[in-house]
């Protein structure tokens, strides 16, 4: 592909369709995907990425070649530790068997090695075509959430790959069967999940329902994460591809409190910019949210503001399928169908977003002490007024009334 024309992006054509990505950290990316089973010429695999931002560099640091009578692998999620967690489909007639080792576990270790650990089967395999959609680690890997096409979500104890509790099935539900995107809290207490008509939250313990929210009018969810332990960071797609919103939801204190909750969420709604058409990804960290569009485009937004503070256009060439951004914020990374890895070095917007939020620290305690000054002066100005009016009236005591 041709190089993006944004002097903070750089890219690498890895040689196969890319559908799943994640940062093992600040400058290493785990990414993967092939061309699925059968002999197409282009390989599965599973590559280790080491990115050099200052001289704009991607390099491929390791490279796991899968089976080629398997599908390609899916989505995809690493923990801390190093382990990745991985949904790739047995081959078509293993699954007419019923069997589906979808879950796939490696270990990327220290030397970039990523060694095979083991896999196992979670959903019932009934068609070629359902795979495991969403994986997602929770952020201490208490947890690994797994959502089929097919919208049946597992939740596991990690590492014995234990039920958490018992599955959620809609696939009953029709068109709004389809599970978009799983994520866990920062405190691990709660785990959310979208379909197209709502974002339900769990209690990622037990699995109790704790609330369910709903999309803007003519619109349909498309991507959750977690800002914070209370904060959750939204994409809803307009009606007919005309453009996508990002919505934040500030939970209510009495979240958890699931027989007492009082008050809704607070919600903040703005617009994506024109012509997105639609948004096909979401990732976030605390401060900044980044997102890719059907125009081609990748974006980061705020999450204070909601506001886009940059935006590269035609970052691949075909569609993007997935956006991640590193633990600090820096970088963000998309992949395509395409065969692209484009990474974004994003330091200006995170130090905007950073500077923000020392501005609006610093604005508040600047405000306490000023309403702390006001009132200590107002007091003082109170007392000095009894005062003399005590003087006063102590003064005037045995003083003959005045006659007019």
């Amino acid at each position: 592909m041709a190089p993006s024309p944004d002097p903070d992006a750089f890219s690498l054509d890895i040689g196969y369709p890319v559908y799943g990505a994640q940062f093992a950290s600040d400058t290493k990316l785990i990414v993967a995907g092939g061309g699925g089973e059968g002999k197409n010429g282009v390989a599965n695999k599973i590559s280790v990425l080491n990115i050099d931002p200052a001289d704009k560099k991607i390099e491929i640091a390791e490279e796991k070649v899968l089976s080629k009578d398997e599908d390609s692998p899916m989505s995809l999620d690493i923990t801390e530790e190093g382990v990745v967690a991985i949904g790739v489909n047995s081959s078509s007639a293993t699954i007419k068997t019923g069997k589906n080792e979808h879950l796939r576990l490696f270990k990327l270790e220290s030397d970039n090695r990523i060694e095979t650990q083991e896999r196992t089967q979670l959903f019932k395999a009934e068609q070629p075509d359902e795979y495991q959609k969403c994986t997602r680690f929770s952020p201490a890997a208490t947890y690994l959430a797994v959502a089929s096409s097919a919208g049946i979500l597992h939740s596991l104890s990690f590492p014995s790959l234990k039920p958490q509790f018992r599955a959620i099935d809609i696939s009953d539900a029709g068109a709004d069967a389809d599970i978009q995107d799983v994520d866990f809290s920062c405190n691990e207490k709660l785990l959310a999940y979208t379909t197209p008509k709502s974002v339900t939250l769990l209690s990622a313990g037990s699995g109790e329902k704790i609330a369910e929210y709903y999309p803007p009018p003519a619109s349909t969810f498309r991507g959750v994460r977690f800002a914070s332990d209370d904060t959750l960071v939204l994409i809803s797609n307009h009606a007919r591809r005309r453009g996508a919103s990002i919505l934040k939801l500030t939970l209510p204190s009495d979240i958890y409190l699931t027989k007492q909750q009082s008050q809704p969420p607070t919600r903040t709604v703005r617009g994506l910019h024109a012509g997105i058409k639609a948004v096909t990804a979401l990732d976030c960290r605390e401060s900044l949210a980044c997102v890719a569009g059907a125009d081609l485009s990748v974006a980061v937004v705020r999450t204070d503001t909601l506001r886009e503070v940059k935006i590269v256009r035609n970052a691949h060439s075909f569609p993007v399928t997935r956006v991640v951004m590193n633990s600090s914020g820096t970088m963000m990374a998309s992949t395509s169908v395409a065969q692209s890895v484009v990474v974004v070095r994003i330091e200006g917007a995170a130090a905007a977003a950073a500077s923000s939020r020392r501005v609006m620290v610093t604005s508040t305690i600047v405000s306490i002490v000023v309403i702390v000054i006001i009132g200590v002066l107002v007091q003082l100005l109170v007392q000095r007024q009894v005062l003399g009016r005590q003087n006063e009236l102590a003064g005037g005591k045995g003083e003959e009334p005045r006659v007019l």
